[in-house]
């Protein structure tokens, strides 16, 4: 279960992570002035952190537990995880919109973007899920 808890949640992150970059292009699209890059980034981290955070937030509190990481480990491992899905998903998606595969440079520039926005996720998820301390 600890596998597939792991596997589920980076996969879920690395879903989340396209889906933000497509969205911040989308964004950026109806502002086509604008710097690309300077749109679409900061669009995509914040998407991504909401999206991600109102899952485990939902799984926290719909008592579905036993799909939350519980370990600092577990957090790692959904991290790195997420890092493999997403080559994978991208190498997908682009050949199936473009038709073509695409370059390393595309899947590094997604990890360049991916690996900050990722570990400020996983810190946020960690306590939600850790929660805090009561005071007596």
């Amino acid at each position: 279960m600890k596998i597939f808890k792991i596997v589920l949640n980076s996969f879920v992150l690395a879903v989340i992570d396209i889906i933000g970059i497509v969205f911040g292009f989308g964004v950026y699209h109806f502002f086509i002035r604008y710097n690309q890059l300077l749109m679409q980034i900061p669009i995509a981290f914040v998407f991504s952190i909401i999206i991600f955070t109102t899952w485990i937030v939902i799984l926290k509190y719909k008592n579905v537990t036993r799909l939350l990481p519980g370990i600092k480990l577990e957090f790692i491992l959904i991290f790195l995880f997420s890092m493999a899905w997403l080559p994978l998903l991208f190498i997908l998606l682009h050949y199936i919109s473009g038709g073509y595969m695409t370059s390393f440079g595309n899947i590094y520039i997604n990890w360049l973007f991916q690996i900050p926005t990722n570990i400020f996720i996983i810190l946020i998820a960690y306590l939600i899920v850790s929660g805090r301390p009561e005071r007596k």
